[in-house]
């Protein structure tokens, strides 16, 4: 009986050849890139390993998900400089996916659609700025209060 890493595995080898194929890499250049990794086979390639390279042949084949998911890593980045300028140190990365989730109004993190991911990019850079700014106004305003009397 198969275990479900190895079933993940096995689909990962599978969409591997896939992308070999999509990319037109040649037999010549998949060994090369399959000795990269210090192996001959993409059998011999761990799980980890083989999601490492089917996304980068994906990225190859499709720019637009690399764009996208340098756009999650953005919003994952924006989120926790605004939740730091909050004082919420201590968030995880499950707490500030669900965060934007939340904002997206959907329900898994890998479905905020791209436009959606820059639009909230900005959103929380700007609520920063805006803590940023109250904070600077409101000490300014403390400190003309107490010089008065």
């Amino acid at each position: 009986m198969q275990t479900t890493i190895d079933k993940q595995k096995n689909a990962l080898i599978k969409r591997f050849h896939t992308l070999i194929g999509k990319a037109g890499i040649s037999p010549e250049n998949k060994a090369i890139i399959l000795a990269q990794y210090g192996v001959d086979s993409s059998k011999d390639l761990n799980v980890t390993e083989l999601i490492e390279v089917c996304n980068a042949i994906d990225y190859q084949v499709n720019p637009a998900l690399a764009e996208t998911d340098r756009w999650r890593k953005r919003l994952i980045a924006a989120i926790y400089g605004w939740l730091k300028k909050m004082g919420k140190h201590e968030a995880t990365t499950e707490q500030v996916k669900a965060i934007a989730c939340r904002a997206a109004s959907v329900e898994r993190y890998n479905q905020i659609a791209p436009d959606r991911l820059r639009s909230l990019y900005f959103a929380f850079n700007r609520k920063s700025k805006d803590l940023d700014m109250v904070s600077e106004i409101t000490a300014a305003e403390i400190e003309t209060l107490i010089h008065c009397n």
